[in-house]
């Protein structure tokens, strides 16, 4: 295998933000492909990089090539020998369910960053809301989500980092538990380097 990945995807944190985390909690080398122009991935890379079934984001380690934001996770979790991040015994499951949550709040709020006004508030109490409160709830005073860190709290924190971008106003609401854990998170000394470096992907 290669000794660096490539991740292709939009420019943007989105649903590939969560194997970012991980590659940079791992150290292990990666570069990313960021398209801008939907003409160089639609009218280009996307049938000439031999992808079994293409679509963005896209990984690259030698001879393997996948796709799906979930599959690039796992993949990377085996590749990087990170499995305790999946949970402890039954927790795995929590794990795996609160990863679907988060992946589905992803595309709501890039739904909701593409919406304005009313439209914009509408689709936010319909899809994200309800859902918000339940992490709300769920998370509590725990110091993360599973009361350990896990592969969870990366999605957690591409969702927060977005969330506040995105809504601030509304994000309030949560902020008394959202924030200490976003902050904890943040202040892991990679993720803080990603950051401070300007290699975090904004909206």
């Amino acid at each position: 295998m290669s000794q660096e990945i490539t991740i292709g995807y939009w420019k943007g944190p989105g649903k590939v933000q969560p194997s970012r985390y991980l590659l940079e909690l791992s150290g292990f080398g990666y570069q990313e492909t960021l398209y801008t122009d939907p003409a160089q991935w639609f009218g280009k890379d996307k049938y000439s990089l031999d992808l079994p079934f293409p679509n963005l984001p896209y990984l690259i380690d030698g001879d393997v090539k996948i796709t799906e934001s979930e599959t690039i996770f796992d993949y990377l979790v085996d590749k990087l020998k990170m499995h305790k991040l999946l949970g402890k015994e039954q927790d795995r499951f929590i794990v795996d369910n609160l990863r679907n949550i988060f992946s589905d709040l992803c595309s709501s709020l890039f739904q909701v960053f593409q919406k304005q006004g009313e439209e914009k508030v509408k689709t936010f109490n319909s899809q994200i809301l309800p859902k918000a409160k339940d992490i709300h709830k769920f998370l509590s005073n725990k110091e993360y989500l599973l009361g350990y860190f896990t592969a969870a709290d990366l999605y957690f924190l591409s969702f927060a980092r977005n969330f506040k971008s995105i809504m601030p106003e509304q994000y309030e609401q949560f902020a008394d538990t959202f924030d200490v854990l976003k902050q904890k998170l943040e202040s892991i000394p990679q993720i803080t380097s990603y950051i401070s470096e300007g290699r975090h992907p904004n909206l």
